[in-house]
């Protein structure tokens, strides 16, 4: 319930100025680095394959054609690009990965299959 008097006579100034918290800026994502002959690479962000030897930083080579089960998919789905394990479940399609499976819906697009994996290298920014 608020108040509908001003302020109260308790209200007592605070004997400082607080200066508002300023927000991190987001790291800057650099893109990942596109061959001569077109091959389109994709560079993992997050931890999600870490289970499978691709850490994040790796860079994948996309084949494009539709994934089949098991293997290393990238699609685009609710604006998002995502990666995971291409696989079926109760008759849906699914991507798994190491913090879980998500159901992919009926509109999502395949953008291709990983073919090649470049791991980080130790000790590189």
């Amino acid at each position: 319930m608020r108040s509908t008097r001003g302020r109260s006579r308790w209200d007592v100034p605070l004997p400082f100025d607080v200066a508002p918290v300023a927000m991190p800026a987001p790291p800057k994502e650099t893109p990942a680095p596109v061959p001569e002959d077109g091959t389109l690479i994709h560079r993992l962000v997050g931890g999600h394959l870490t289970s499978r030897g691709l850490p994040p930083g790796s860079d994948l080579m996309i084949d494009p054609r539709r994934p089949r089960r098991g293997e290393v998919a990238v699609v685009r789905s609710g604006g998002r690009t995502r990666v995971g394990i291409f696989d079926l479940e109760r008759g849906r399609a699914v991507l798994r990965s190491d913090r879980g499976t998500r159901w992919l819906p009926p509109d999502t697009v395949y953008v291709g299959v990983a073919a090649l994996a470049a791991p980080t290298l130790d000790g590189m920014p």
